[in-house]
C-alpha cells in the first residue's frame, strides 16, 4: 500500500467540531495557546485512571478510546478521526481521564491544558452547548455498541468494526486485535471471520491493513443478513 491515507487528511482548526462556533479572530487566539504533538502507531497518549491535564484534538490520523477490564481484557470505546476532541471532554465533572487513549495510526494532535480549556469555556459559553452535542452523540454511538454486543453475531459486530475503522480508499489500518476488542470478541474468532470476508470477496487482508472490495456486501454482513455472517459458521 501506498502511504496512509489518514496521515493524507488533515483537519483545519476552523474545521474542529467543537470550535465550529468561535469567531475568526477567537480562532486566531486560540491557535496560539494550542501546542502539538506527534504521535506513531499503536502509541499510549495517555491511560485510564491518570490525571486529565489536557484536551486533545485530532489533527492527522486516527485514535481509539479503551477501557481495560480488571482482568485485562480490552474494549474499544470509540475510534476518533481528524477534527475530533477527547480527553478533558469527557472528564469535565473529574480530574482523571475515565478510559486510555492509544493511536490507530501515525498522526498528530493538537492539545490545550486542562486550566486554557475551563478557562476558554468561561469566555465563550455556546462552548458548552457543542460539548453536550458532542457528547450526545458518543453516548448514542455507546449504547449502540452495547446493544449489538448483546443481540448481533461476532461476524456482524466485525463487519461494524471494520466499516468504522475504514478510511478514504476503503483502508482500514488495524490489527485483528483492535478489531476484536471493538467487536467485543477472541482474537481467534475475529481471524476466523476475517477470512469467510476474505474468501467471499469482501476484503483483502495484509498485516495491520485490511481494504474493503466489496462494501454493499460488507453493510450486509454488518446487518446480519448476509450468509458470511451465519452463526453456525462462525462461533460468537
Amino acid at each position: 500500500m501506498d502511504g496512509d491515507p489518514s496521515i493524507d487528511r488533515e483537519t483545519a482548526l476552523r474545521d474542529v467540531e467543537l470550535f465550529r462556533v468561535l469567531a475568526p479572530e477567537r480562532l486566531q487566539n486560540l491557535r496560539t495557546r494550542l501546542r502539538e504533538k506527534a504521535f506513531r502507531r499503536q502509541q499510549v497518549l495517555y491511560f485510564e485512571g491518570s490525571p486529565a491535564d489536557r484536551l486533545w484534538i485530532i489533527r492527522t490520523g486516527q485514535v481509539r478510546l479503551y477501557k481495560s477490564s480488571s482482568k485485562g481484557q480490552l474494549t474499544t470505546l470509540d475510534v476518533l478521526s481528524p477534527g475530533e476532541a477527547f480527553g478533558v471532554l469527557s472528564a469535565l465533572d473529574t480530574d482523571l481521564y475515565p478510559a486510555s487513549a492509544e493511536a490507530v495510526t501515525a498522526g498528530s494532535a493538537w492539545w490545550l491544558p486542562r486550566e486554557s480549556f475551563l478557562r476558554l469555556l468561561a469566555e465563550e459559553p455556546r462552548l458548552n452547548v457543542e460539548i453536550l452535542r458532542i457528547l450526545s452523540r458518543r453516548l448514542q454511538d455507546a449504547h449502540d455498541r452495547l446493544r449489538s454486543f448483546a443481540h448481533d453475531p461476532a461476524p456482524a459486530r466485525l463487519a461494524t468494526a471494520l466499516l468504522r475503522a475504514a478510511v478514504s480508499g476503503g483502508e482500514a489500518r488495524v490489527t485483528r486485535r483492535a478489531l476484536a476488542e471493538e467487536a467485543g470478541t477472541t482474537v481467534e474468532t475475529a481471524i476466523r471471520a476475517l477470512r469467510r470476508f476474505e474468501r467471499e470477496g469482501l476484503i483483502e487482508g495484509g498485516v495491520g491493513c485490511i481494504r474493503i472490495v466489496d462494501e454493499l456486501r460488507l453493510r450486509e454482513a454488518a446487518r446480519g443478513t448476509a450468509a458470511a455472517v451465519a452463526e453456525s459458521a462462525i462461533a460468537r
